[in-house]
């Protein structure tokens, strides 16, 4: 009889993955909901948005001669930096009892705050290029694309270097 409850249990976990969804890691079209992305670290909240005339701070993409260099990696053990959530939506990530700080990323011709260059590959298979990243990022979101995602870890570092710096 024990054995039998030892093999239901053993079949009821097995069961309960398998008979769930598939998930899937698409990066969902932006809607009116999801177009301000934002993430919250300690009491700052950072804001990914495309349409703000003011931005706190704003970053340019470039394939060279950039002031961070971000490697994209597939395994969350190589990263030094990871954003992972789950599928749904939080209508009210944005609202914060703290401050906000907005992020925006803009065109090549535009001023930016920081130039970011981002690269994919695997720290095992590195090209010369790729070996000398500032940092390794790891992305697995259902609202955060990579280049948001490098965005956001920008902005982060840059408020955090300033607060560091005030404090010395």
């Amino acid at each position: 009889m024990e054995h039998l409850k030892k093999a239901l249990i053993l079949l009821l976990v097995a069961w309960i993955p398998a008979a769930a969804p598939p998930f899937t890691a698409k990066t969902p079209t932006p809607t009116p909901a999801t177009s301000h992305l934002c993430f919250t670290a300690g009491s700052l909240t950072y804001e990914v948005t495309p349409d703000t005339s003011a931005p706190d701070f704003r970053v340019r993409f470039a394939a060279t001669a950039s002031d961070l260099r971000i490697r994209l990696v597939d395994s969350i053990e190589l990263a030094d930096f990871a954003l992972v959530d789950d599928i749904t939506f939080d209508t009210g990530a944005c609202r914060s009892a703290g401050g906000v700080k907005t992020v925006q990323v803009v065109g090549e011709q535009s001023p930016a705050d920081v130039t970011v260059s981002l690269s994919r590959g695997a720290a095992q298979n590195a090209n010369p290029n790729e070996a000398d990243a500032d940092l390794k990022l790891f992305v697995h979101s259902a609202r955060f694309g990579h280049r948001d995602a490098a965005a956001l870890f920008a902005a982060m570092r840059h408020f955090q270097t300033a607060r560091f710096a005030q404090a010395r």
